[in-house]
Parts: C-alpha cells; sequence; structure tokens
C-alpha cells in the first residue's frame, strides 16, 4: 500500500522500528540503534517495495535472539503448554490428541504442549503418511513385523544424532525412510515398547471417547491421496477419531508470521496447509511460535466448517 503523500516514508519507517522494537523485544530502541535502522531501511526503500522493506525488517526483528528468548522467558520457562492448553478447554465435546508421524517433531509438540499423555506407535518416528495409514488398515501388524527390522550401523548414523536406530525395510521401500529413533525395535526391550505403543493405538481407536489423530506431513502428490484414504479409513474402524494432517509447504510465508489455511475436509476430516517461520531442529522447530500455531490450529480446525 502507497504511503500517502502527506506522511513522510522516514516518519513511517520510523514508527515500524519503534512499534517492532515494543512489541518483539518488549523496550524502546536506543537512539542510535533507531537512526540507523531508518537510514538503512530508507537506502533499501530506493530499490524495494514499501511492503518487502517493512516485512524483512519485522522478520529480522522477531527472529532475533533477543526476541526468541524473550518468548520463551514469557512462557514461563515451561514450553509452550499454558498456551495450548485453552484451545482444549473452549471445545465443545474433550479430545484426546494422539500423534500420527511423520516425524518427532509432532511427539515433541504434544508433549511440550501438554497434549501427550502416552506413548504411541508413530511417536519418535520418521514415518511416511502413506505407511501411518497402511498401519491403521492393517492394525499394526506390519510395522510390527520384525522381518522387517534392520539395525542402522553407527557409522551411517547422521553426526551427532542420538537418532537413526533402526529402519523398516518393506515400508521404506515403498513409502520412503521409515527409521525409528528413541529405540530399536530389532532389540527384544525396543519391540517390546512398540509392541505396547501399538496396543495402546489399537485400544485408544475403539474407545468412545473423541480423539484427534494429529500428523504433520511435508506436501507431495500423495499428501492429500494418503489423508483422504487414512480418513476413510478411520472412519470404518475407530470411533470418534478427527484426523488433522498439517502440510508443510516449502518456503517461508509472506510475512513474519506462521500460516495456515484449510485445503481440504472430509467428514469431520482435516487437511491444513502451512508454512513456518523457522526450521526443523531435533524434535520441535527452532521458534515456538511455529508450534503454537500448529497446535492451535490443529485444535480448532474440526470445529471450521465444511467446505
Amino acid at each position: 500500500m502507497p504511503i500517502p503523500p502527506q506522511i513522510p516514508q522516514r516518519e513511517v519507517l520510523e514508527t515500524v522500528v519503534r512499534a517492532t522494537h515494543v512489541s518483539f523485544l518488549g523496550r524502546q530502541v536506543d537512539s542510535t540503534w533507531l537512526l540507523a535502522f531508518v537510514d538503512e531501511l530508507t537506502r533499501r526503500g530506493a530499490t524495494q517495495s514499501l511492503d518487502e522493506v517493512v516485512t524483512d525488517f519485522i522478520r529480522i526483528i522477531y527472529t532475533s535472539p533477543e526476541a526468541q528468548n524473550r518468548l520463551i522467558a514469557n512462557l514461563g520457562g515451561r514450553g509452550i503448554e499454558d498456551v495450548i492448553t485453552p484451545g482444549l478447554a473452549v471445545r465443545p465435546s474433550p479430545l484426546a490428541c494422539i500423534g500420527a508421524g511423520c516425524s518427532p517433531r509432532v511427539a515433541g509438540m504434544l508433549k511440550r504442549g501438554g497434549l501427550r499423555r502416552w506413548a504411541g506407535p508413530f511417536d519418535w518416528m520418521t514415518i511416511p503418511a502413506e505407511a501411518v495409514r497402511d498401519a491403521i488398515v492393517d492394525d499394526c501388524a506390519g510395522l510390527l513385523m520384525s522381518s522387517e527390522y534392520e539395525t542402522i550401523p553407527p557409522e551411517e548414523r547422521p553426526i551427532g544424532s542420538e537418532g537413526h536406530l533402526c529402519r523398516h525395510v518393506r515400508l521404506s521401500e515403498l513409502y520412503g525412510p521409515t527409521v525409528f529413533h528413541r529405540y530399536d525395535p530389532s532389540q527384544p526391550a525396543g519391540y517390546a515398547s512398540l509392541e505396547r505403543a501399538c496396543l495402546r493405538f489399537r485400544e485408544a481407536l475403539r474407545g468412545l471417547h473423541g480423539k484427534l489423530i494429529f500428523q504433520v506431513t511435508d506436501e507431495t502428490d500423495r499428501s492429500l491421496p494418503a489423508f483422504e484414504d487414512t480418513a476413510d479409513m478411520l472412519d470404518r474402524s475407530a470411533r470418534g477419531a478427527i484426523l488433522v494432517t498439517v502440510a508443510l509447504l516449502p518456503g517461508p510465508p509472506t510475512g513474519p508470521f506462521p500460516e495456515m489455511e484449510l485445503a481440504q475436509t472430509r467428514g469431520v476430516h482435516r487437511y491444513l496447509r502451512a508454512r513456518v517461520i523457522s526450521e526443523q531442529a531435533g524434535i520441535g522447530f527452532t521458534d515456538p511460535l511455529d508450534e503454537i500455531v500448529l497446535l492451535r490450529g490443529a485444535l480448532a480446525a474440526p470445529q471450521i466448517a465444511s467446505m
């Protein structure tokens, strides 16, 4: 949007700098830095649109270590549970949240949000959405097929990683890397853990309580068909289950905040598309705001009217 002629551009940029510091850093900008920032933004404005200049500056301030440390401090150092749980309180009926892959960050987000009450079979795994669908179809029989486990030698694991312990050969060949990170089911203790998790998952699907099956995946041309197949299978084999799949799109959002939209509905099930502002790091994102938006969006999605 062009600036009205009566408002000097430099004054507008100064207002942006001041407001950004107060909003994200909780303090006034130093006078020396104010002058430096406005000079730099004015220089960039000679070759870029005002929207680009302002958006880039907001992103720089918001993603700065000072802003991120302040966000964590405001969350009480306890993660994001206090921000997420109010989303459950306003629901018309209670829901149990169950992770359905497709990477370890799903279990990590649910745990930090106070939504993960027990270990599921897809927690702490890298597993394609199609493999999750197959596990629901065959009651986890294929996932528990011990003849398909192949331990990953330490020298083949990513440097510094504590995961990548074992792969499921058949599912990996069919759909892509299917890897266990927390335990190795080719070993007795690891297999027992996976078996218990599958039993809990089966019982939960058959239980009378409402349940939200939460899945995050990178979007491919197979993501939407896998969502539709999984939703149809849940309708036939589960009680009160709502599948919410969040498909992450490549590239950053247009603004400084995560973006999410409802892309598809199938009965009570929802397929969302999202763009995040940070990279995955271990079992989460480097910016807590991404997790907050994804979790709150997933909790709210079932209440959004069908398209």
